[in-house]
């Protein structure tokens, strides 16, 4: 067996405290990242953080400067892992998806193909393995970190105990 990890944060600036607003209120989180079997996150963010660009990219977690964070797990197959990180990896250098979230403020799906937020991303490989059905009653780039926490907790991930500081 292997695992699925995804980490979900919050980060310090006040944007990070209006997405984490978004749709859990107080208590949310405003970023999500998957996270390899080397510990490195495969996500997508709107900054370039330590040199790495913004868009879908391979990080080094150390980089990421967070207040809050809890891990969410899921023991899959070997294949199931595979399928999930080839996913994933085909996405490296794909654009962030700056434009959902304008959608997300004035309720239009603009969405432009091959960009991506950190939550969609994650679902989306989820989705591709199955383990989260396609389609969803929500488009995945509408889907906001704390919901995605929601999902995946449905879906049967062990949620860690929330951690404080970094």
């Amino acid at each position: 067996m292997s695992e699925i990890a995804i980490d979900f944060l919050l980060g310090p600036e006040w944007s990070s405290r209006l997405i984490a607003w978004w749709g859990e209120g107080y208590g949310g989180y405003s970023h999500c990242a998957s996270v390899l079997k080397d510990g490195r996150y495969l996500d997508a963010r709107n900054d370039v953080i330590a040199g790495v660009p913004a868009g879908v990219h391979i990080r080094h977690p150390d980089t990421e400067k967070w207040i809050k964070k809890r891990r969410a797990t899921l023991q899959v197959t070997q294949g199931e892992y595979d399928d999930w990180e080839a996913n994933l990896r085909a996405k490296i250098t794909d654009g962030y998806g700056h434009i959902d979230i304008v959608s997300f403020i004035t309720g239009r799906n603009l969405h432009e193909d091959g960009h991506w937020i950190c939550s969609a991303l994650a679902i989306n490989a989820l989705q591709h393995i199955r383990v989260i059905p396609y389609p969803l009653p929500v488009l995945a780039h509408q889907i906001s970190p704390n919901t995605a926490l929601l999902i995946v907790a449905a879906a049967g991930f062990m949620i860690d105990p929330e951690v404080i500081g970094a």
